[in-house]
């Protein structure tokens, strides 16, 4: 047990870092030997959220030809799809989508783990508990289309624990132009801005202004308003020349107890932590540490305090996130326009997948050092160990014992979420079986090349809508559409291709709500199928009786319709069958009809 132990502490001040190499090979094999049959989540992310890539990087360099992407919506505002990682579009336009998209996701997870390793390792001094915490951080199914802004936090607190000691100064700032470059203001930007302020009226406080510091909170903020001068013109000067189509967004209130259970055991939207399971291991050790206090040692002592604010700073956000949800509040905002009806301050909870693992390290690591303290005490004090009471890192082998169990149920929650997992499943088994949908099976690229070549015109000289599917496939091929995703496009143009289906949504009231009061969905929704926008070719959908409005849909210039299930009565609607198409690999199966 003592070599073990030794080997042990050996282990745990050696810098364990390279392991990220290692680790990013290894998880991100599946991708190399999959491509395009690989398994991304699809909501939010290969729906929406990549196409601004996309647009964005089909257009870049064009100036000002490029203030609208044509392709969506009949033509919207490069403002209304701003990407969350600006430094990413270059990737879109000089490789494929597909291998831009899996490089891109690299860099975020290498983002992550670093930046956790080098946290972690900072605020502990441990390498071993850096690396347990890195590895579980990476595995989080955070979505790589939203940057570094929950992968980036650990990175940010690293550079800001830099210039807080004064080292590192050059490349600290470096880290901080990064995460400013593919984090986005509106998600995680005001929140590591807003810390970053309270940790200056601290220090100025404490009577211990720190230069470094200062001028890092400045660096971002600069960086930030570069990156989103027009959001800042649009949103906040009232410089748009149109209004979103979030004046509509009505705000729901929330059960205020329940919300903050959900959220502070649970998290929120596009910010998975999984932490459930650290947070009784977190709350034990801080009630041991005040009970046993003075066993810690002196580090430990010190480290204390701040694990307590930690865990406050967690409980807040939960309880700030109810708070934004109270009626009054949301009252309040229902009855503001522009920026205050849809800003959404409740957005602390990005912190929560670093937060988590950040504070369980912190927690674990006030009786990690105990022994190897009571070492240099004894060895500075003169005296020999006897045989048989080495007490430097004694109980090590146990401790990390402790920390694998404790981390066992947080890795087997974390298993079958994580991106990792959904691909070797995937090689293991394939969609026959996992029925998981495939990048290539999504986005379907050779039924589309066949939609094309049926219609046989130019893309750009005509538009297509699409019934019961995802106009994202035909967005990424090239197509110009009448409908979209966007949450920021013009009020008006909801308004115009509402007609199309203002008597269907009539049928639905839930559809109809899902519609007028977020919108960001601007889809063809119908009493038969309602808000469904992934009827893939194994779902046998049948139309009929659909009462939309064919000629508000002709005068957005709308040609061709995109249907994931055969209507019926086709003719009766003035529509052309053109026939039906799919492909063995493609999810959809397509009823083509001219208007």
């Amino acid at each position: 047990m003592t070599k073990l132990n030794q080997f042990l502490d050996w282990l745990d001040r050696a810098p364990l870092w390279w392991a990220g190499f290692l680790f990013l090979g290894i998880t991100f094999l599946p991708y190399v030997i999959l491509g395009e049959g690989s398994v991304f989540p699809i909501h939010d992310q290969l729906d929406e959220t990549l196409l601004t890539y996309v647009l964005s990087a089909r257009h870049l360099f064009q100036g000002g030809n490029a203030a609208v992407f044509p392709e969506l919506l009949g033509g919207i505002r490069a403002s209304g799809m701003q990407p969350s990682a600006v430094l990413f579009i270059p990737l879109y336009r000089f490789l494929p989508v597909f291998a831009a998209f899996v490089v891109q996701y690299l860099i975020v997870s290498a983002a992550g783990f670093f930046g956790m390793y080098g946290s972690v390792k900072e605020m502990t001094g441990s390498s071993i508990l850096a690396l347990a915490a890195a590895g579980c951080f990476c595995l989080l199914p955070t979505l790589p289309v939203y940057g570094l802004s929950a992968m980036g936090v650990p990175l940010l607190l690293y550079c800001f624990l830099c210039l807080y000691q004064k080292k590192h100064v050059a490349g600290s700032f470096v880290g901080i132009l990064f995460f400013g470059l593919t984090t986005h203001l509106v998600l995680i930007g005001y929140v590591a801005l807003g810390f970053w302020l309270l940790a200056i009226f601290w220090l100025l406080a404490k009577k211990r202004p720190n230069r470094p510091v200062v001028l890092g909170f400045v660096w971002l903020t600069g960086i930030y308003i570069a990156v989103n001068h027009s959001l800042f013109g649009e949103l906040l000067l009232g410089k748009s020349g149109y209004t979103s189509h979030r004046e509509e967004l009505v705000n729901y209130a929330m059960p205020f107890w329940k919300t903050v259970a959900d959220v502070f055991c649970n998290s929120a939207q596009h910010a998975p932590s999984l932490h459930r399971w650290l947070i009784l291991p977190v709350c034990l050790s801080l009630i041991l540490g005040f009970i046993f206090r003075k066993k810690l040692g002196e580090e430990g002592r010190s480290r204390l305090p701040w694990a307590w604010l930690g865990l406050a700073v967690l409980a807040g956000i939960a309880l700030l996130y109810g708070f934004c949800h109270l009626p009054f509040v949301v009252d309040f905002k229902n009855g503001c326009s522009g920026f205050l009806r849809f800003f959404q301050l409740e957005r602390f909870y990005w912190l929560y997948p670093a937060g988590w693992y950040l504070e369980f390290m912190l927690c674990f690591s006030l009786w990690w050092n105990d022994g190897a303290r009571e070492q240099e005490e004894i060895c500075a004090g003169g005296r020999s160990i006897p045989a048989g009471k080495y007490l430097e890192r004694k109980h090590l082998a146990w401790k990390s014992l402790v920390l694998a169990c404790l981390l066992y149920p947080v890795l087997q929650e974390i298993k079958p979420e994580s991106n990792f997992y959904l691909n070797v499943n995937q090689m293991n088994n394939g969609s026959g079986v996992t029925g998981y949908i495939t990048w290539e099976s999504y986005y379907a690229e050779e039924l589309m090349a066949q939609l094309e070549d049926v219609i046989g015109r130019d893309m750009s000289s005509y538009r297509v809508a699409h019934l019961g599917m995802s106009p994202a496939p035909s967005l990424m091929h090239g197509f110009y559409t009448v409908d979209g995703y966007s949450n920021n496009y013009p009020l008006e143009y909801k308004h115009l291709f509402r007609r199309i289906i203002a008597k269907e949504l009539v049928k639905n009231e839930q559809t109809r709500l899902y519609f007028d009061e977020w919108g960001s969905r601007c889809y063809l929704f119908n009493g038969a199928t309602g808000n469904a926008w992934m009827l893939g070719k194994a779902v046998d959908v049948k139309y009929v009786g659909l009462e939309l409005d064919m000629e508000a849909l002709r005068e957005l210039d709308c040609e061709y319709l995109f249907s994931a299930g055969e209507i019926q009565d086709f003719e009766k609607m003035g529509l052309t069958f053109l026939g039906y198409y799919e492909t063995d690999d493609s999810y959809w199966g397509v009823w083509l009809y001219q208007l």
